[in-house]
């Protein structure tokens, strides 16, 4: 009976092992878009017009890289999801933030020609006014 059970015991040991084994591979499939994701997360800001260039041909060719596995999980296609929408939050935040300068901006220049156009409209109505 004891030989039995240490049978099992060792066959218990060996499939825990395995499933270890698994979830660190399959685990590892992804730290490089995982690693990057949160690198990107973290240096976004910082970043120019010409690194984000660099950074988006990255990100398609690390993207690539992991869709091409075969035999993803269920969890592995989630967390890939879940990776790519947290890229899309960082490439938001640095091209919004940028669009909101730009109409910053843009909403000083309206200013300007707003009040270039009242002040001639004044001088206009004023010098109307005189004759």
């Amino acid at each position: 009976m004891e030989k039995t059970m240490q049978k099992h015991f060792m066959y218990i040991l060996l499939a825990a092992a395995l499933l270890a084994l698994g979830a660190c591979q399959s685990h590892g499939r992804l730290d490089e878009l995982k690693d990057f994701v949160e690198k990107v997360g973290e240096e976004g800001p910082g970043y120019t017009e010409e690194r984000w260039t660099e950074i988006n041909e990255e990100f398609t060719r690390l993207l690539d890289k992991v869709q091409e596995i075969q035999d993803l999980t269920p969890e592995e296609a989630e967390e890939i999801g879940k990776l790519q929408g947290q890229y899309a939050v960082s490439v938001f935040k640095y091209h919004g933030q940028k669009l909101m300068q730009e109409w910053e901006k843009a909403g000083k220049s309206l200013e300007g020609f707003i009040d270039g156009v009242s002040e001639s409209l004044e001088e206009t109505d004023g010098k109307a006014e005189k004759e």
